[in-house]
């Protein structure tokens, strides 16, 4: 069961990265961070970026992060002793 569960885990991962757009964008990230910073309400740029766009990129990793040891210890099937 807990296999189970890693595999599926492991193929919704894996359908989500697939699914990803990895076409460039002209002009870059840079570009974007520069025109549209004042959208997020703040009035530094650097404020701006690592407020707003860097948090979700840590909550994504954060995500990663989470699926890849849960998946482990799924897979593992580890069992901790308590006391």
């Amino acid at each position: 069961m807990r296999r189970l569960l890693a595999v599926l885990i492991v193929g919704a991962l894996l359908a989500t990265l697939w699914g990803l757009d990895y076409s460039k964008t002209i002009g870059g990230s840079y570009t974007y961070y520069v025109t549209h910073w004042k959208d997020v309400g703040i009035p530094n740029l650097v404020t701006a970026i690592l407020a707003d766009w860097r948090g979700y990129d840590s909550l994504g990793e954060v995500a990663i992060l989470f699926a890849a040891v849960t998946g482990f210890s799924l897979i593992l099937g580890g069992k901790r002793r308590w006391g």
